[in-house]
């Protein structure tokens, strides 16, 4: 999979990351790229959720990989990752999100948000606060 020739991308949306992620993110080469939102659907609770983030330590590789190569060629956004929770039970006002190292390479070189799509794309935590 390869979106190598959308020169003017601007937004790219995905669902959970997977392995497959890996050659799409190295295909990326527009300048223009600001979001990529991940549409987190099918998560049993909020806690289980984001604790289970540690286990995407390659995903944050590939993220950090995709911004250097952008820089390299111009990019000067800021690359925001939304992560975007739609069907989810629990209620978010118990996690503290600040505690969660949420991508952690990538937050040095761009902006993580976390978006409850439940009550109309309302912003939980955006890293961009804590900086």
């Amino acid at each position: 999979m390869s979106i190598r020739h959308f020169r003017q991308l601007r937004e790219l949306e995905l669902m959970t990351p997977g392995s497959t992620y890996e050659t799409l993110l190295s295909s990326i080469t527009s300048t223009k790229l600001c979001k990529i939102v991940i549409n987190m659907r099918h998560v049993c609770s909020w806690w289980v959720s984001l604790q289970r983030m540690e286990l995407w330590a390659p995903f944050d590789g590939q993220l950090c990989g995709l911004v250097d190569r952008l820089r390299a060629k111009g990019h000067r956004h800021t690359l925001e990752v939304e992560l975007r929770f739609s069907c989810i039970r629990g209620d978010p006002s118990e996690v503290d999100f600040t505690k969660l190292l949420l991508l952690p390479r990538f937050r040095e070189k761009g902006v993580v948000t976390i978006v409850d799509a439940r009550h109309g794309n309302r912003v939980l935590h955006s890293s961009t606060r804590n900086r």
